[in-house]
């Protein structure tokens, strides 16, 4: 859904959630789409892909309030990320998802424009992510909802 730009945000958060297994993860991508739909007033993952091609990425444009919002919600995102035991690739593959949709809320979502941006912040956000695993699973869990909520709020105050 976040590569293509298809969907709904708030579909997104529910369904990488539920991928996680976790309700704090579930929480965190729900609260971070949600921060999406408040700062554009639409949920809409094409909706988000038109305004990030027309105006730029939403974690460079708007007020810093803004922009922060957005930071926040791609954080929590990154953070929410579920913890695979095995190697190296298994965790990448299982944080991909949201390394994608962590990227789409920060720098764009889908192709267009800048399209070598997005690329490069979708394998950045996804190594991120999977490297995220390694750290204790309940700090990464209070870190993630607190980014989510902040991102809400930022968008609030935005």
């Amino acid at each position: 859904m976040a590569a293509s730009s298809t969907g709904d945000a708030l579909l997104l958060g529910v369904l990488l959630g539920v991928a996680a297994g976790r309700v704090a993860s579930g929480a965190a991508a729900v609260l971070a789409l949600a921060s999406v739909l408040i700062r554009w007033g639409s949920g809409s993952l094409e909706a988000l892909a038109g305004a990030q091609a027309v105006l730029g990425p939403a974690g460079t444009v708007g007020t810093t309030t803004a922009a922060a919002s957005a930071w926040c919600a791609a954080a929590a995102l990154v953070l929410a990320a579920p913890r695979v035991d095995g190697r190296v690739h298994l965790r990448l593959l299982a944080a991909a998802p949201f390394g994608v949709a962590a990227a789409a809320v920060a720098v764009g979502a889908g192709p267009g424009g800048r399209l070598g941006l997005r690329i490069g912040a979708s394998i950045a956000a996804a190594a991120l992510a999977a490297a995220a695993t390694w750290l204790p699973r309940r700090a990464t869990a209070v870190a993630a909802l607190a980014g989510g909520a902040a991102a809400v709020a930022l968008a609030i105050a935005a």
